[in-house]
């Protein structure tokens, strides 16, 4: 009896309570992939619909993707699914991404094109999407907005009061502890979501940790070699992508997409480039390409998170200019041309299969485009002919010989590992800037391993070792580094004997 009036009394209670919830105001609340579709026109792939499922379901949600996978396109439109589904005013979307220009030019302005796209359509959607980056219902109720708090600033959020709020995190990878420690303070109660999605670049990132098991979240991987161009046919045409498959032991793609959705996607051309150019083995490859965090172990000399920084840089050039060259003459490797001005590092020439007369006449083309002051060749094996030659027309050339006594000779085993550890210390300290679209060149650094020999010393992996595992030559890195090396002996100055005034720059 008393049991009986206990449960008659609780679901009273129950009863009233759902009488104050407000109604859904959409039929697609708890489904997001059909409001995508139907009220916005958009076809969402497999894995795309995979991940809006996640949002409606979990409260975490982490995407670990390969590139050109449509990954902010499909959190604008949760971000949109998220407003227009829920009642109005009750939800509130917020996203954060490692720099403003990411948050405003890549999902807001995504956001901005689902709004528009629903207007056009006739769609139920709420408010206005402004161009700075925040979502009105009216003139002072704010339903959403994009912002890059300091990245040490763990109350970033604060605020934010709905009971349904949604969190998008983009290029999470790039994005500090603190600021995730924010976006949980924000989403505690059970009706909240976050979605976090990017590149899986560093694994020693808070990204990396959420994406382990384990950590609450549902973690979804997007494998570029599974999105929708990969296809039997496209396969067919590069035999390093069926080479590539099956050594992994997947199939192609036989998943039907509109035709205006595949010049949006990864291209096969393109993965079976970076097959040539990085490896399959290159931490690179595995992030961009497969979509996984690669295996980092302490060899490495680059971790991601210094290329990504070094990348991210955008310094002032110094006085002084150096042109290094890497010579090759034929077969697959190249001869690189690298310019250093102070920390700023460009690759300033690409070659494949040229005679060392022509690298001589495109050097001396060089030192006037670029009004170089100091010249650094490579000038081990095929090299040498080009220092020669530019001795010869009167030119002063530092010969750099990789293979040479190091000035420190205690802790590096010759001169290319004191010249690359150089170079990483210029990373470390915020003195490098390199081209944030020279994929390869980050590839190539991010690639290069390091161990100590018996004597304690450090040894770089030369290029033949590299080979054997399946990495393509580090043409671009070694440019990089004779720009950058600890100043060289005075022996390995070849000078022009009518010139007794050549001093190696301290620049």
């Amino acid at each position: 009896m008393t049991a009986s009036v206990f449960t008659s009394s609780a679901n009273a209670f129950e009863m009233a309570a759902r009488e104050f919830e407000p109604p859904p105001t959409s039929p697609y609340i708890n489904d997001p992939v059909g409001w995508v579709q139907n009220e916005l026109g958009d076809h969402l792939w497999s894995k795309q619909r995979e991940i809006a499922e996640s949002v409606r379901n979990h409260r975490r949600t982490a995407v670990k993707s390969c590139h050109n996978a449509g990954k902010s396109f499909l959190a604008s439109r949760m971000a949109a699914w998220w407003i227009a589904a829920h009642p109005p005013g009750e939800a509130f979307v917020a996203s954060t991404a490692p720099s403003y220009p990411q948050v405003h030019a890549i999902l807001w302005e995504e956001i901005r094109k689902a709004a528009r796209r629903a207007q056009k359509n006739g769609s139920a959607i709420p408010g206005r999407v402004l161009q700075s980056d925040e979502w009105k219902l009216d003139d002072t109720s704010i339903v959403g907005w994009g912002r890059k708090p300091a990245d040490t600033d763990e109350h970033g959020f604060q605020g934010i009061h709905r009971r349904y709020v949604l969190v998008i995190l983009d290029e999470a990878c790039g994005i500090p502890q603190q600021l995730w420690t924010a976006v949980e303070a924000i989403t505690t109660n059970a009706d909240c979501r976050i979605l976090a999605i990017g590149n899986p670049d560093d694994p020693s990132t808070e990204f990396a940790s959420v994406c382990k098991p384990g950590s609450g979240w549902n973690v979804i991987r997007i494998n570029g070699l599974e999105t929708p161009n990969f296809t039997p046919e496209q396969i067919g045409a590069h035999p390093e992508l069926i080479a590539l498959y099956d050594k992994l032991g997947i199939e192609p793609t036989t998943e039907p997409v509109p035709d205006g959705l595949r010049p949006l996607m990864l291209d096969p051309e393109w993965v079976a480039d970076k097959i040539r150019r990085w490896g399959i083995e290159s931490p690179r490859f595995t992030s961009k390409v497969l979509g996984d965090f690669p295996d980092i172990g302490e060899d490495v000399l680059f971790p991601p998170s210094l290329i990504q920084a070094a990348q991210e840089r955008s310094c002032e050039p110094g006085p002084w200019s150096i042109l290094g060259v890497d010579v090759a003459r034929y077969g697959s490797d190249r001869t690189i041309f690298c310019l250093r001005r102070g920390p700023v590092m460009r690759v300033a020439g690409d070659f494949t299969k040229q005679a060392t007369t022509e690298t001589t006449g495109r050097v001396v083309n060089a030192i006037g485009e670029h009004d170089v002051d100091e010249i650094r060749v490579d000038g081990v094996g095929v090299g040498g002919g080009v220092v020669d030659q530019l001795v010869e027309l009167g030119h002063d050339v530092v010969d750099m010989q990789a293979g040479g006594g190091a000035l420190d000779t205690e802790m590096f085993a010759n001169a290319r590992a004191e010249w690359f550890w150089g170079l990483k210390l210029r990373f470390e300290d915020g003195d490098a800037d390199i081209d944030p679209d020279d994929d390869e060149l980050a590839a190539q650094l991010g690639s290069m391993k390091y161990k100590f020999n018996s004597r304690g010393q450090i040894v770089i992996e030369s290029k033949d070792d590299m080979r054997k595992r399946g990495m393509p030559s580090p043409d671009k890195a070694d440019a990089l580094m004779l720009t950058s090396a600890v100043l060289p002996p005075p022996d390995r100055v070849v000078e022009d004997p009518e010139v007794d005034d050549y001093e190696i720059s301290p620049y």
